[in-house]
């Protein structure tokens, strides 16, 4: 839990008229959390790396559409393309293609791929480290939430009873998930609550009498 700390206001203030002294005026400042610290470094760092990366481009909705809709031409045919412009001057007058650009993002996507991909997973296992603390908090969460509603039965338990009510406001109602407890009472034994399938007559013409095994009667 973070606490705060006062720190001392450097402006002057006035004295009353009867020239008692007014004590200094305080302004609570939060504490930085260890792991504020951590992330704050981090994001510092991460800013300083991403000035290595030349032309680094920011997404706008303004190209992203376009952008999308190219990524599907395989690199190999622009290598392809590069090479033939690079030989025919017919297709260098078209003015369509800078073969010396061409090669320079032909490397660049060659060189960068292996850092996408690593970034990208980097991005993945820092979502499941924090999905995955949360969820052993949640766990433990409400069981503790279950303990505590047994116990705040107790007419002696008035001070747990109202934390129970904390717990119940916060947890809220939509989308609340169930808990262990929750989840052992209404799974279903093997076998009950499985509807017997129901066996139909067949569909024989009209009139038609059923006859046992034993041939015609009579």
């Amino acid at each position: 839990m973070a606490t705060t700390r006062a720190s001392t206001a450097n402006a002057a203030v006035p004295e009353p008229g009867d020239g008692t002294a007014t004590p200094p005026v305080t302004t609570p400042t939060p504490t930085v959390t260890h792991y504020q610290q951590v992330a704050a470094e981090f994001m510092s760092a991460l800013d300083e790396i991403s000035q290595i990366i030349p032309k680094l481009e920011a997404i706008h909705v303004s190209t992203a559409n376009l952008v999308r809709s190219r990524l599907n031409v395989p690199n190999e045919f622009l290598a392809t393309v590069t090479a033939a412009v690079e030989q025919v001057p017919e297709l260098q007058a078209i003015q369509k293609l800078d073969v010396n650009a061409a090669h320079d993002t032909l490397q660049f996507l060659e060189a960068f791929r292996p850092v996408r991909d690593k970034v990208d997973a980097f991005a993945k296992n820092l979502k499941y480290t924090m999905d995955s603390r949360k969820a052993k908090l949640a766990t433990d969460s409400l069981l503790t939430y279950d303990v505590a509603k047994g116990l705040a039965r107790d007419p002696n338990s008035a001070t747990i009873a109202s934390l129970v009510a904390n717990m119940k406001r916060d947890l809220g109602r939509r989308g609340r998930p169930k808990t262990p407890l929750a989840l052992r009472k209404t799974t279903p034994a093997p076998g009950i609550g499985v509807p017997t399938p129901r066996l139909l007559p067949p569909n024989e013409p009209e009139g038609w009498v059923p006859r046992d095994d034993a041939g015609p009667r009579g």
